[in-house]
């Protein structure tokens, strides 16, 4: 079973956080990360977080929408 680690990557002064595939969450390596654009390359953890499930992460990974449309904002 593979997991996904929730991360936090910075760029520049950019700061985003992402799950990402177990094998690519080490600290202060380098990423090229896939955006709604196309990809991004530069992208440096610098935070290791929670370990999930990859099944799970995929599953939630849009909650947030159906939450925001029950919350009426």
């Amino acid at each position: 079973m593979q997991n996904h680690v929730q991360c936090t990557l910075q760029k520049s002064d950019s700061i985003q956080t992402a799950w990402i595939p177990q094998k690519f969450a080490k600290l202060w390596s380098f990423l090229e990360i896939k955006m709604e654009g196309g990809w991004d390359n530069g992208w440096q953890v610098i935070l290791v977080g929670n370990i999930q499930p990859s099944d799970y992460v995929k599953e939630s990974s849009r909650d947030y929408r159906n939450q925001r449309e029950a919350s009426d904002i």
